[in-house]
């Protein structure tokens, strides 16, 4: 499994350090199982998913091949969707 870390995400975690070991663990426990770990998001957010990592703190993120399967790629126009493999989870 890849995964990719947008620039805001890893500004976003650099700025609240203090929950970065937070943050690692809830990526690597997602990495392990994309499918179904978070909740979907709806409106402007449809296609990504999130998962809580602290009672104020949630990640954003997309797993390439529920995208894909569900036509999202279209509204996300992602810039390098068309490289990324099925097997990656992009963090937002």
């Amino acid at each position: 499994m890849e995964k990719i870390f947008r620039p805001e995400f890893e500004k976003y975690l650099k700025r609240y350090s203090s929950i970065k070991k937070a943050v690692k663990r809830k990526v690597d426990n997602l990495l392990e199982a994309p499918m179904g770990f978070g909740e979907p998001l709806k409106g402007d957010l449809c296609g990504f998913s999130s998962c809580s990592v602290k009672k104020n703190f949630i990640v954003i993120y997309v797993y390439c091949r529920e995208c894909r399967a569900n036509g999202y790629q279209d509204i996300h126009k992602c810039p390098d969707c068309d490289k990324t493999p099925d097997e990656t989870v992009t963090f937002l």
